[in-house]
């Protein structure tokens, strides 16, 4: 075969993926993701409490005065932006601050 017959090499392509999944893919940055898990707090509140509130609080997610309405709100941003599952039925305040949020989804990666 002389070199004008010989069939032209593609370079192979990455496959793509969704935003979600390249989330999953990528490695737990705590501080990049502990910022960004405030900032989901501070919309599921609708700003009521501040990015920079939530990140120096020392204290649960309901002391700081996120309701049950706010938390269905932040589950439902987490599960999309994040690709995970959160058990609603988990025991009462498994997830009530910034850093056990965190660590979880650390663990669920």
């Amino acid at each position: 075969m002389s070199q004008a017959e010989e069939p032209r090499m593609r370079p192979l392509e990455e496959p793509r993926v969704s935003q979600a999944e390249e989330s999953r893919m990528r490695p737990v940055e705590e501080p990049r993701v502990r910022r960004r898990v405030a900032e989901l707090v501070s919309r599921a509140t609708d700003g009521e409490l501040e990015v920079e509130e939530i990140m120096a609080a020392d204290c649960s997610l309901t002391a700081l005065g996120v309701g049950s309405l706010a938390f269905l709100r932040l589950i439902d941003a987490l599960e999309e932006e994040y690709g995970v599952q959160i058990d609603l039925a988990a025991p009462a305040g498994a997830l009530d601050s910034l850093d056990e949020i965190v660590a979880h989804l650390g663990a669920t990666r």
